[in-house]
C-alpha cells in the first residue's frame, strides 16, 4: 500500500496539471482578443 506522503504527492501532482484547464480551453475557443465592439463601441 502506497504511503499516506506518496498519495499526498501524486494528488497535488495531479491538481496542479489541472488547474487552469477550464480557462485556457476558453481562450482557445474564444481567444484572448476584445472583438471590435468592445474597443471601439459601435
Amino acid at each position: 500500500m502506497a504511503s499516506k506522503t506518496k498519495k499526498t504527492k501524486i494528488i497535488r501532482k495531479h491538481k496542479k496539471a489541472r488547474a487552469g484547464t477550464k480557462r485556457k480551453a476558453a481562450l482557445r475557443t474564444k481567444g484572448s482578443t476584445k472583438t471590435k465592439k468592445a474597443l471601439f463601441g459601435d
